[in-house]
C-alpha cells in the first residue's frame, strides 16, 4: 500500500463534506444532522482525523472536542477537555470509517489521537497505543420482519408462563383504568421532560436545558413516533422514538411510576407502534433495564477506552 498522510479536519463545512463521502447511511447515527445536533448544543469543536493517498481520502475518524460539558463530561468523569466520537455519548456502534480495502489503515488511524480521549459504544474492542477497550454496555434490538403482528412476538420471544404474565398485566390497566393512547404534542414532549425529572431528580438528563433542545430538534428534523398514554384522562406516559430506514429507534420515554405495570404496557404499545409503522427493527437502546433480555431481544455488545 501507498504511504498514507494524516491530518486534522476542524472547519465545519469541510468535516460534512468529509461525513457524507464515508457515512453507510443505515442507521439514524450514521446521519450526520443526527449528530450535529447533539455536537451544536455544546459547540464542540470538530476534530476529524483524515487518512489519504495523495488526492483520495481512505479512512476517517470523526471526534469532537469535548469541552467538559454535558453527559459525557458528567457520566465519565473526564477531567478538563477531551476527544470523543463525533456527536458524544448517545451515539451508538461507534467506529472508524474507511474505504473497502483499507481496513488495515484503522490502527494508523487511532494511533494519530494526541489528546485525552475517551471512546464510547465502540462496535468493536479497538486497541490504541497499547490501551485495550473493554467492554462497557449490551445495547439490544428486536428483529420485526418476521412478525406480522404483536402476538407472534410473544409466542416467538416468550414462554407460556411469561406471555400469560404479561397478557395479565396488560388487561388489568385497561380494565381498571380508562386508557387512551394518542399521537403526542410539542407539550407532551415537554412532559416527557418534566416525568423523567420526577422520577430520577438530579440524576435526569434532562435537567440540562441543552439536552432539551436537542429533542425538540429531533421532533423538527425527523420522521419521529411521539405518543402519549392518558390514564382516566390524565397524561401519565410519553414515548419518542425516530424512524429511519425501517429502525424504530427508542430515544427516551418518561412515565409516572405510581401507576403500576405502566413501563409495560408502554412498551408494548412501542413495539405495537413499531410493526403497524411497518419497521423492520426494533432498537431498544442501551442497558437491559430489567427487560430487555427476558424478552429476548438481540444483545449487541458495546466497547469503550479511555485515553488518559
Amino acid at each position: 500500500m501507498k504511504q498514507v498522510d494524516f491530518r486534522v479536519a476542524t472547519d465545519t463545512d469541510e468535516c460534512k463534506k468529509l461525513w457524507e463521502e464515508f457515512s453507510p447511511r443505515l442507521v439514524i447515527d450514521d446521519e450526520w444532522d443526527f449528530r450535529d445536533i447533539w455536537t451544536k448544543a455544546y459547540d464542540f469543536p470538530f476534530h476529524f482525523i483524515v487518512g489519504s493517498i495523495g488526492t483520495d481520502n481512505v479512512g476517517l475518524l470523526p471526534l469532537q472536542l469535548n469541552t467538559g460539558k454535558g453527559l459525557g463530561a458528567v457520566h465519565l468523569h473526564m477531567p478538563g477537555s477531551f476527544l470523543e466520537f463525533f456527536g458524544g455519548i448517545d451515539i451508538d456502534d461507534s467506529r472508524v470509517l474507511v474505504k473497502p480495502g483499507y481496513e488495515e489503515i484503522i490502527p494508523q488511524l487511532l494511533d494519530q489521537i494526541d489528546l485525552s480521549a475517551a471512546l464510547t459504544y465502540l462496535q468493536e474492542p479497538y486497541q490504541i497505543k497499547g490501551h485495550s477497550a473493554e467492554f462497557m454496555l449490551d445495547r439490544f434490538a428486536l428483529q420485526l420482519d418476521q412478525l406480522n403482528d404483536f402476538s407472534d412476538f410473544m409466542q416467538n420471544n416468550l414462554d407460556g408462563k411469561s406471555r400469560q404474565r404479561l397478557i395479565n398485566r396488560i388487561n388489568k390497566i385497561e380494565r381498571e383504568y380508562k386508557v387512551t393512547v394518542r399521537k403526542g404534542t410539542d407539550e407532551d414532549l415537554e412532559k416527557l421532560f418534566q416525568l423523567s425529572i420526577d422520577r430520577f431528580g438530579e440524576r435526569s438528563s434532562f435537567n440540562m436545558p441543552e439536552r432539551k433542545q436537542v429533542f425538540r430538534d429531533f421532533v423538527k428534523r425527523f420522521d419521529t413516533d411521539l405518543f402519549t398514554i392518558e390514564i382516566d384522562g390524565e397524561i401519565k406516559a410519553v414515548s419518542l422514538a425516530i424512524m429511519y430506514n425501517h429502525i424504530y429507534t427508542t430515544l427516551s420515554i418518561g412515565y409516572d411510576i405510581s401507576v403500576r405495570d405502566l413501563s409495560k404496557y408502554l412498551i408494548v404499545q412501542q413495539m405495537k407502534r413499531a410493526l403497524e409503522f411497518k419497521c423492520k427493527t426494533f432498537d431498544a437502546g442501551k442497558g437491559d433495564n430489567g427487560w430487555k433480555s427476558h424478552f429476548n431481544f438481540q444483545k449487541i455488545p458495546q466497547y469503550k477506552i479511555i485515553l488518559p
